[in-house]
């Protein structure tokens, strides 16, 4: 790994986390459109297995449970897991697990799910180490699985740049460029799309080939 996992303390703000994503916090602007178009790119059925990274209280979880899939949701965080666990996500048949680094080290063997998702998590991720984390991710898929993220991403290092500049209210963090993430699905044999909600926002898909 050519840069260290920053240590985050997630439990920090867990149980702040749902009211953040419900208030006029521009980094949640659209917070339910994003999910939703996650969740239909992720495609869940009846007994579809779909892998949730960076699960956080489970919202994006839910919604999956809800349409029949069997989700199992990995986060680094006890509380933010605490959380999911009191919102009912293990009622839902949610299989819920500590994960110290959840995009870089899945604890699945290949081929393992119908889809993998992810949202407003993977910023965490150093960016040197991104595209480990996107092989990783595709390769606990299924040939034909969905690979579905949504979150803080910019189209170019130029874009975050300006953005940065732009808007006081944004951390310096590992954002997402979608000009740097494409090389990576292209190795892979996958075309990256992508749809923007904010300025700051977008949902990327993929999918993994069926041979």
């Amino acid at each position: 790994m050519t840069e260290e996992w920053k240590t985050w303390d997630f439990d920090e703000w867990a149980d702040a986390y749902d009211g953040w994503v419900i208030s006029d916090d521009p980094v949640y602007a659209r917070y339910d459109e994003v999910l939703a178009l996650v969740v239909s790119h992720a495609n869940p059925a009846p007994e579809s297995m779909i892998l949730d990274l960076g699960t956080g209280t489970g919202n994006l979880a839910l919604l999956l449970a809800q349409k029949g899939a069997r989700v199992i949701g990995l986060d680094p965080s006890r509380r933010m897991l605490a959380l999911a666990r009191e919102k009912g996500c293990v009622d839902q048949g949610i299989d819920l697990c500590l994960a110290d680094r959840p995009f870089l080290s899945i604890p699945c063997p290949d081929r393992s799910f119908n889809a993998v998702v992810s949202t407003y998590a993977f910023h965490h991720v150093p960016r040197p180490i991104q595209p480990d984390g996107i092989r990783e991710m595709v390769r606990v898929l299924k040939p034909g699985g969905a690979w579905v993220m949504g979150d803080l991403i910019f189209e170019s290092a130029e874009a975050e740049r300006a953005a940065l500049e732009r808007y006081d209210w944004m951390e310096d963090e590992y954002f997402a460029r979608i000009e740097e993430l494409h090389p990576v699905f292209t190795d892979l044999g996958m075309e990256l799309s992508s749809k923007q909600f904010t300025p700051v926002t977008w949902v990327l898909w993929a999918t993994k080939p069926a041979a």
